[in-house]
């Protein structure tokens, strides 16, 4: 009962013109919220004897204030994971609107979900209607005293001889209500993509569509590139690997460089610490830095490939942010690389004009001359780890 009681409240909220209370103002559309959400900010902002037009963190929290006064510890969290402040704890303009924006269009796909259950739903219970009815015609001629059973088995075999036409059609169809009551891999909203589970995915992400209709009998998709619509029958997705991008964790992004073989280790090091920093002072950004690694050696093409790992906040179902962000660290990267004149160049191919000429003095090969032995210290000594 508790339940039911909880889903009626939200719809009502959802299908409300004030969603978010009438202190925060109409929202019955997104413009409409935007405009609400500028007037709010605006006016916590008048509230704060701040010239930089930025909105101190600390106006929010007061929010999450306790009927003592104190602040419980949950709701700042809430409160920080939804609006995301910078280093500093302030708020631009930008960032409150796309927060309340972001909490809009949750609700509108609550909503979007609802709608389509209810559908499903009714679908479903006309194929258990139909069920009903057919056992209780039985049940009934039975109690009757029916006893013309050979013309019903007569009919039985008129209708075998098509099982072999519908069979596989039939198995298809419960695979794919399997498919929606069981598994259920995606709801309205979502970015899913579809691909063969023999076959490996793509490290930057895959091709997704949004979903828009989802029925008994088939799933409607829109692709997120060319916004081409498409539909899938559910038996066909039911051997098929489905990812959810919002139903993934925040999204892990790569982003590759190469440097000269003969570079530095102190000016990776330098390089690597800009990009820490870089990632840091972008906390609704970026979640984390996890790694900075070389992945590949390459002595012949005289370049070292090193990789930057990062978590975004994002998931994959806000791909545009993503990219954005990583196109950002990509720029940056160049530049910095720029200043500290790491980038590679390749080198020119030798052509050979004659195969006489090319000698080789394998009397140089293995010779030390004391350098050598004093450089690997130096390389040891670089490389070592504090304990």
């Amino acid at each position: 009962m508790s339940v039911i009681l909880f889903q009626r409240q939200a719809m009502s909220l959802v299908s409300d013109t004030y969603p978010f209370t009438q202190s925060f103002g109409p929202a019955s559309t997104r413009a409409i919220c935007v405009e609400s959400a500028e007037k709010i900010f605006t006016s916590l902002l008048s509230k704060n004897a701040n010239t930089e037009q930025k909105l101190p963190f600390e106006t929010l929290a007061e929010l999450a204030a306790g009927k003592d006064g104190e602040l419980l510890h949950d709701k700042v969290k809430a409160l920080v994971r939804l609006f995301r402040p910078d280093r500093k704890g302030f708020l631009t303009k930008l960032d409150f609107v796309t927060s309340i924006d972001n909490v809009y269009r949750e609700l509108r796909l609550y909503r979007a979900n609802l709608s389509n259950s209810q559908q499903i739903d009714e679908s479903f219970h006309g194929l258990i209607n139909i069920l009903h009815y057919f056992v209780v015609i039985l049940v009934m001629l039975i109690i009757m005293g029916f006893n013309n059973w050979e013309s019903l088995l007569s009919m039985t075999t008129f209708f075998f001889s098509f099982s072999f036409m519908f069979g596989p059609a039939s198995s298809k169809y419960f695979e794919g209500i399997l498919l929606i009551f069981v598994r259920r891999p995606y709801d309205i909203g979502d970015k899913v993509a579809i691909s063969d589970p023999e076959t490996d995915t793509s490290a930057s992400g895959s091709s997704t569509w949004f979903v828009e209709k989802v029925t008994l009998y088939s799933t409607t998709v829109r692709f997120a590139t060319t916004n081409e619509v498409a539909t899938y029958s559910n038996g066909s997705l039911a051997r098929l690997r489905i990812i959810n991008a919002k139903r993934s964790p925040k999204a892990i992004v790569y982003v590759y460089n190469k440097f000269g073989s003969d570079v530095p280790f102190r000016l990776i090091q330098v390089f690597k610490a800009s990009v820490e920093n870089f990632v840091k002072s972008r906390p609704r950004e970026w979640a984390q830095l996890n790694g900075f690694r070389a992945t590949r050696v390459n002595l012949e093409a005289n370049f070292i490939e090193y990789v930057i790992v990062l978590t975004h906040r994002e998931l994959w179902q806000n791909v545009g942010p993503i990219l954005q962000s990583k196109a950002d660290l990509a720029s940056f990267s160049l530049e910095v690389s720029k200043k500290l004149n790491l980038r590679y160049e390749q080198p020119p191919k030798p052509i050979h004009l004659s195969l006489d000429g090319r000698h080789y003095d394998q009397r140089s090969v293995g010779r030390d001359d004391g350098s050598a032995s004093s450089g690997l210290q130096q390389v040891r000594e670089m490389f070592k780890k504090e304990e």
